[in-house]
Formats: structure tokens, C-alpha cells, sequence
């Protein structure tokens, strides 16, 4: 069977990967705006609280990761099966990614639980250890929803139509605000709880933020024809058995990556509390940041797999195409942002006239440099990863990330930093030697990979 030749014009597929995109985008930054609210909130009650709020996040996004990634797979199927005009392969794609987020959602639980514990035996502050764990217990609640949620969110990108994804997300930052305000500060009646009402009021978000999605899928008319089952009406252990074998590698790459950040937090710990406050910060302004390379990742991802749906693998290089040259703008914009506002973006986070908040506000400023070349290499490496997966090839991404992020990267980073003397800056160095490294092996495998699409649908 010949490979279908046709394809969108360069215009209709930019405007489709922009229409995918922009919810997409709208949503992560409001996503990644309640974790950076829930600092700013509480970083008026110290640096301590923002330390132990900033490191807890990071570890509960890098835990929520493995349950993602397994379920980011969900996306892929149905577009592939989308575009070869299956529409019950769609259906099942969603209810089965239902049943695996909720799988997925039990040992996630248990590491965000026991985060603080754990984080303690690493040498951290006992008083910041002391304040994660209140926090993160609250945030265990927030699993299964967050898990529920992204798993829909990939349903309606691979039917590309996911505008409500950033309504309901730009709602719930919202809402995010009035709640922790009011339970961390005590208002409306309600008791002052610190870092705990901070945790409290994320977790109810994120039950909203479901079931405001819930409610759209389940009774929008745009999605009669491939409708899931929100209680799936079968197990069907086939195709559950597919999404975590390409799943997992995924999970395990997005965990690695993260964990990463956090290890480098870790480390970061150790030279003082102060660093710690600042290496959060910046990261919050580089999560914020890559927000539209996100979006882009998850667009690629699912239009490359239509394509390949629709035996179109020249329709499947237009989109990645498209997506890399996107990603590269909007992260050089960011990037640009960063270098020339650094002051201002710190000021955000600490209050600039508080003299106690003069050292983390120097450090922070100092590793804006470094943030920003960050910015620009890994939205660029997050869209060709995903244009890998949406290949159905999850395992090249891992161990391109480990051998990157891990020995390349970290490896290098920790040397600078300790044995060379250079402190944070020597880890930053590092770490962007690694995400270079990665990108260069990524691209390199994401041709080849289009390559063998090309030939095996040539040989059907």
C-alpha cells in the first residue's frame, strides 16, 4: 500500500498547531501560575516557607510525572487512530487512559505522602522539612484529579479541540488565588494554616479543574461522534497493556528530567538556604517559561501521529517542522524577557525592600544568565521529544535525557559546583552543556526515527 502524499498547506497546519496550541498554553502557564502563586503567597510569611513550598512543588510535579507520562501516551492513540478514521479506537484510547491514570495515581500518592521524610534524609533544613511535610500531605489529595484531568486534556488535543482545557485552567488560577489567600492568611472567617492552607486550596482546584472538564467532554456536542465513557465498560487489558509499554518510558524520562531540577535543588540546598530560595525562583520563572513549548510538545506530538494515521508521513515532518520553529521563537522571546527584566521578575517573588531578602534577591539575579540559555534549549528539546513520540517511539527520548541531563549535565555540574569551587553558577554551566548535548542527539534521532516510518509504510 502507498504512503499518502497529501498533506495541509504550510498555513492551515501552522494555524492548526497555533489553535491546538494557545489553550494548551494558557493552561500551563496557569497551571505553573498556581504553583508560582502558592510561593508568592506564602513568601510573605518568610523565606523558609517559600524554600519549602518552591522544593515541595518541584517534587510533586516530578512525582505527578510518572502517572502523566504513562497516560500522555493516551493522546498519540487516538490521534493515530483518528486519523486513520478509527472512531472506536478513539473511544477506547480515552477510557483506557482513565483506567490508567487511576492506576498510575496509587504510587504517586504514596511519594508525594512521604515527600518530606524522605527529603530529610537528604540533609535539607529540618525547619523546611518540617513545613513540606504539612504541605505536600495536603497535596497528596491532588493526585487522582490532576491524573483524571490530564488524561481528558489528551483526549481533546487529539481531537484537536482543546480551547475549554484553557478556559477552565485560567478559572481555576483564579480560584487558586482566593483560596490560598484565605487559608494561608486565615480570611472569611477561617483560621491561618500557613503552608498547609496553601496545599488545602490546591487540591481543591484541582477537583474543580476535573470536574469542570468532566462536564465538557461528557456533554459538549463536539465530541458526540468519539465520546468516552467517563466509568469505562470494559477493561481491555490489550490495549491498557500498550499504553504502559509506551507509556512507562516516558514516565521514567519525564521523572529524570525532573527529578534532575530537584536533585539539582538538592545540591543547591546544601551550599545554604539562601541559594535554595533563589534556585526556586528561577526555576519558577524557567517552568513559566517553557509553558508554550509544552503546549507545542503536546500539539506535535498528536499531529505527527495523525499523520502517520493517515500514512502521511510528509504531513508528519510539515507539523514537526512547524512546532520546532515555533518553539524557537517563543523561547528566545522568553529568554529575552529574562536577560533584560531580571529585577523585576525577582520582585515578584520577594518583597525588594525587605533587607533580610537582600542576598536571595542578588543570587536570583545572578543566575537569570543562566535561566534564560536554559529557556532556549530545552523548549526546543521538549517539542522534538515529543515529535519522537508521536513516532510511537518513547525509549530513544530516555535515554538521549539520561545520557544528557544525567551524565553530561548533572555529572558535569556537580563536579563545578563542589570539587571546582564555582558554586551555583558551576552547576548552571553544566546543566546547560547537558540540554545541548541532548538536543543535538534528539534531533539526530528524530530523522532517522521519520526515516523508518517512511519505509514502513512503504513496505504495508
Amino acid at each position: 500500500m502507498r504512503e499518502n502524499k497529501s498533506k495541509p498547506s504550510w498555513r492551515q497546519e501552522t494555524r492548526t498547531i497555533v489553535g491546538i496550541s494557545l489553550p494548551l498554553t494558557a493552561a500551563f502557564v496557569a497551571e505553573m501560575g498556581m504553583v508560582i502563586t502558592d510561593m508568592i503567597i506564602v513568601g510573605r510569611l518568610g523565606s523558609n516557607e517559600l524554600a519549602a513550598v518552591g522544593l515541595a512543588g518541584d517534587w510533586f510535579w516530578v512525582l505527578l510525572l510518572i502517572g502523566m507520562g504513562v497516560i500522555s501516551i493516551v493522546g498519540v492513540i487516538a490521534a493515530q487512530n483518528l486519523g486513520a478514521g478509527n472512531r472506536q479506537g478513539v473511544i477506547d484510547a480515552g477510557e483506557q487512559g482513565i483506567i490508567a491514570a487511576t492506576i498510575t495515581s496509587i504510587p504517586v500518592m504514596l511519594g508525594v505522602w512521604y515527600l518530606g521524610p524522605a527529603l530529610g534524609l537528604a540533609k535539607q533544613d529540618p525547619e523546611i522539612v518540617q513545613l513540606i511535610t504539612g504541605y505536600s500531605r495536603m497535596l497528596t489529595g491532588a493526585v487522582l484529579p490532576a491524573l483524571w484531568f490530564v488524561t481528558l486534556r489528551n483526549y481533546v488535543t487529539a481531537l484537536s479541540k482543546s480551547a475549554a482545557i484553557g478556559w477552565i485552567t485560567v478559572a481555576a488560577l483564579g480560584l487558586n488565588i482566593v483560596l490560598n489567600y484565605t487559608f494561608v492568611y486565615g480570611k472569611f472567617g477561617f483560621p491561618a494554616m500557613g503552608v498547609v492552607g496553601a496545599g488545602i486550596g490546591t487540591t481543591l482546584v484541582n477537583w474543580g479543574m476535573t470536574g469542570a472538564l468532566i462536564i465538557h467532554v461528557f456533554h459538549s456536542k463536539q465530541f458526540a461522534i468519539h465520546r468516552p465513557r467517563i466509568i469505562p465498560r470494559k477493561l481491555d487489558s490489550e490495549l491498557l497493556r500498550e499504553i504502559f509499554k509506551l507509556g512507562i518510558p516516558i514516565s521514567i524520562t519525564q521523572f529524570l528530567n525532573g527529578a534532575m531540577f530537584t536533585v539539582a535543588a538538592v545540591v543547591v540546598g546544601i551550599i545554604g538556604a539562601a541559594t535554595l530560595a533563589a534556585q526556586q525562583i528561577a526555576y519558577s520563572v524557567i517552568y513559566l517559561a517553557l509553558s508554550a513549548a509544552a503546549a507545542l510538545g503536546e500539539s506535535v506530538r498528536v499531529r505527527v501521529a495523525y499523520g502517520i494515521g493517515q500514512r502521511a508521513v510528509d504531513a508528519s515532518r510539515q507539523s514537526a517542522n512547524i512546532s520546532f520553529l515555533l518553539a524557537g521563537l517563543t523561547t528566545s522571546f522568553a529568554a529575552l524577557v529574562l536577560w533584560i527584566f531580571p529585577d523585576s521578575l525577582v520582585g515578584i517573588f520577594l518583597d525588594t525592600e525587605n533587607p533580610d531578602n537582600e542576598l536571595v534577591l542578588r543570587i536570583s539575579i545572578g543566575l537569570s544568565t543562566y535561566a534564560g540559555l536554559f529557556i532556549l534549549l530545552d523548549g526546543v528539546l521538549i517539542v522534538v521529544a515529543n515529535a519522537i513520540r508521536g513516532l510511537r517511539d518513547t525509549t530513544s527520548p530516555l535515554w538521549i535525557s539520561m545520557a544528557g541531563y544525567w551524565f553530561v549535565g548533572l555529572g558535569s555540574g556537580v563536579w563545578l559546583c563542589f570539587p571546582a569551587g564555582y558554586g551555583a553558577d558551576g552547576l548552571w554551566w553544566g546543566l546547560i552543556a547537558g540540554v545541548l548535548f541532548s538536543n543535538i542527539l534528539m534531533y539526530w534521532r528524530f530523522t532517522v526515527r521519520l526515516a523508518d516510518a517512511r519505509r514502513a509504510l512503504a513496505a504495508i
